[in-house]
């Protein structure tokens, strides 16, 4: 009886060293692919087309580099897209837009960073508005900063709580801050502004209290760019570089 024991534990034993050798075995017969491949960090564009605009050695520079904008600087603005189709009705039209430009460039003129602020002249202003053409043009007009903006605006009379001749109009400006010497944009933003108008007795029909009521929610989106603008320009410190921003 004591060696039919002996022999069924040296039986269990082999057994079990053959399993162990197996698994082994089937763990070393793993295929490659499966094994663990070491990260690789992608630090330049693979697609052809990129580079063709701008080297990645370039690319690089310019995402690693810091600016220094000018501590007195000359500022122009330049309205990027056509301008409204009510621009120039009416004496009242001509007089309002006056109004809001003036204190669109005032408002600009505050800033310690800017020694002088002016639109752009239309004589210098390129046919194509691509920022490589402004940037030149900027810099044939010595502004060592280009304030670049476009407006959208929408009117809406049709509301339940809307008489017959009231509107509300919305107007979104863009705008982004380039700084002529090395052709970065250090600073955007995106405003949206509203204005509610009621038919007057001095328009002549409800079509101009919807003009009127676009260009004051333009005005409002204009000043408050400029006091971002202003915002942005006096929160640097002197001598100080920076990186583009929202």
């Amino acid at each position: 009886m004591r060696h039919a024991i002996v022999v069924i534990a040296l039986l269990a034993l082999l057994l079990l060293g053959g399993c162990t050798a197996q698994a082994v075995g089937t763990g070393a017969s793993v295929p490659a692919s499966y094994a663990p491949r070491a990260e690789v960090l992608l630090q330049d564009s693979l697609f052809k087309e990129d580079t063709a605009v701008i080297s990645n050695e370039d690319m690089a520079r310019v995402l690693d580099s810091e600016i220094q904008l000018p501590e007195r600087g000359k500022l122009a603005v330049v309205r990027f897209g056509s301008m409204p189709y009510w621009w120039g009705w009416s004496e009242d039209f001509v007089r309002m837009n006056q109004e809001i430009d003036k204190s669109f460039l005032d408002r600009l003129a505050t800033s310690s960073r800017v020694k002088q602020v002016a639109y752009l002249p239309s004589l210098v202003t390129p046919k194509q508005m691509s920022l490589p053409y402004l940037r030149q043009a900027a810099g044939r007009f010595q502004a060592h900063l280009l304030l670049i903006y476009r407006t959208t605006n929408r009117s809406y009379q049709r509301s339940k709580v809307f008489a017959a001749d009231e509107t509300k109009a919305y107007c979104t400006v863009e705008a982004v801050l380039l700084d002529t010497r090395t052709g970065i944009v250090p600073f955007s933003t995106v405003i949206s502004q509203e204005y509610s108008a009621k038919q007057g007795d001095k328009d002549t029909n409800f079509s101009e209290t919807i003009a009127k009521a676009n260009q004051q929610a333009i005005g409002k989106a204009w000043m408050t760019l400029a006091d971002e603008a202003v915002n942005y320009l006096n929160g640097l410190p002197a001598n100080a570089t920076t990186r583009p921003t929202q």
